[in-house]
């Protein structure tokens, strides 16, 4: 292996991105939770889900966004927690590739719900695609312990 794969998959590296990527779906997740309308708004403007089902994602995905994104940033279930976020991550591509190739101008919605705040571009995507890649490093790469679990764990031990 060479030395920036070495570094890559390290696991202090790994429980940066993992970090990081807890981080970015905590903060995306805020603004969605304080305004569901408005993301309701954002979500319907993809085009993709039946309107019955309009409101109750805009009020379920960010609650899904910042318990993930805590669990991540934790350490606690992170392989199963970097799997669903990676699967939310392809959800999320998927969306914005149709919504690119339909050329709708529209906001992605991602951080922030106001219209205004964040127009769709490709870089939208990209960045899915660089933190997808961050999930995937995570569930193959992620050490326990760098965990808050195995800390606490020590902890108790050194205790006893």
């Amino acid at each position: 292996m060479r030395l920036s794969t070495k570094f890559i998959f390290h696991p202090a590296v790994v429980t940066l991105l993992r970090v990081a990527l807890g981080l970015v779906f905590i903060v995306a997740s805020l603004d969605k939770i304080q305004n569901p309308e408005s993301f309701a708004t954002n979500i319907a403007n993809y085009r993709l889900l039946p309107y019955q089902f309009i409101n109750l994602a805009a009020i379920v995905l960010p609650w899904i966004e910042i318990i993930t994104g805590s669990l991540l940033v934790m350490g606690l279930w992170v392989r199963a927690t970097a799997l669903l976020t990676c699967g939310m991550l392809v959800l999320f591509s998927i969306a914005i590739s149709q919504a690119l190739l339909r050329d709708l101008d529209i906001s992605c919605g991602c951080f922030a719900t106001d219209p205004a705040a964040h127009k769709m571009t490709r870089w939208t995507l990209y960045w899915d695609i660089v933190w997808f890649c961050w999930g995937i490093i995570i569930v193959v790469f992620h050490r326990v312990q760098y965990s808050l679990w195995n800390m606490i764990l020590m902890i108790r031990r050194s205790d006893q």
